[in-house]
């Protein structure tokens, strides 16, 4: 036999002898070979996975109090490719269906994720979230307007701004409606306002956080303005008697306190304030009926451009 047909016989009995053991062989190498190439084509990277949260109706008599993060971070494991595309476009947001009102907390797995077949979640963080209800009521609170600015000089504002409507119904979480003690409405500006009674629409500043105002926006708020008033104290003027040239007055003296603008107060002179017991000012009096007698008489000062309130407002005249 020649060299070359021994070198043939040699090489079809490497091949052929054992064939099935080879073809066995040679299978595992090559998968072998694919599995530890993909196990270094692979990747691990943390993503972030926003919630998208679907609230109760806002007629719900409960309101979600726990504040929830805006995203969650997830942990993806897969190929290196795929990895990367997820990273570029973005998981898909998790949808978190809080209608019902009724939840009280959130458990995240692996089937809530939008991902490839080829890629798992390894880890979810944070795994779960808690959540916090609390009760919606509504209920009536004040409203309150404020003044900024000075009027016209010599004019002051009088008494406390007049609001309508007076209350608006305030609706949200109890524990926020229940410590409401009013709801503001914006400043009423009376700079260089005079005397007269003014009036405008003024609208409602925002309510706090969760809390919503049931009613129109704005409210109708009246200031009056009156002159500046000064006072002025005159203590034990004796009482005049008018109708009666004999009689008695008791008390003989009465204080007297003047208010008026600053400029007809300042200018009074002690003469001037004269408080006086006129006996026509007492009803069904005659004097002719009458020999001797007593009444109680009403005293008063007249004066211009000034009131004058009497203390005792009152004296006993006898003759």
């Amino acid at each position: 036999m020649s060299a070359v047909g021994t070198v043939g016989g040699f090489l079809r009995d490497a091949f052929t002898e054992n064939i099935g053991l080879k073809a066995l062989s040679l299978a595992f190498a090559i998968g072998l070979f694919a599995f530890q190439y993909g196990q270094q084509d692979e990747q691990q990277r943390t993503v972030p996975v926003a919630l998208s949260l679907r609230p109760p109706a806002e007629d719900s008599p409960r309101e979600l109090m726990s504040q929830l993060p805006a995203a969650i971070h997830v942990t993806l494991r897969g190929p290196a490719r795929v990895i990367d595309r997820l990273v570029q476009s973005g998981v898909p947001p998790v949808t978190i269906d809080l209608r019902t009102g009724e939840r009280e907390s959130i458990a995240f797995d692996a089937k809530m994720f939008s991902l490839p077949p080829d890629t798992r979640v390894t880890l979810v963080d944070p795994p779960s979230l808690e959540l916090e209800w609390e009760e919606v009521i509504a209920r009536q609170i004040p409203l309150q307007a404020s003044i900024a600015g000075q009027p016209a000089e010599g004019y002051v504002v009088k008494g406390e701004p007049d609001v309508e409507p007076k209350q608006i119904t305030a609706r949200g979480p109890s524990s926020l409606v229940e410590v409401l003690q009013f709801a503001r409405l914006a400043a009423f500006d009376v700079s260089g306002l005079s005397q007269g009674v003014h009036r405008r629409r003024l609208a409602l500043d925002g309510p706090p956080a969760r809390v919503r105002y049931l009613g129109p926006p704005a409210a109708t708020v009246a200031v009056t303005v009156t002159r500046r008033l000064s006072e002025a104290s005159f203590p034990g003027r004796p009482v005049e008697l008018v109708g009666l040239t004999a009689g008695v007055v008791s008390p003989r003296q009465v204080d007297v306190t003047v208010v008026g603008p600053p400029e007809v107060v300042q200018a009074l002179r002690a003469e001037q304030v004269v408080p006086r017991a006129n006996l026509a000012n007492v009803p069904g009096f005659d004097l002719k009926d009458a020999s001797h007698g007593s009444r109680v008489v009403p005293i008063t000062v007249d004066l211009a451009g000034a009131e004058a309130k009497v203390q005792p407002p009152s004296v006993t005249v006898k003759w």
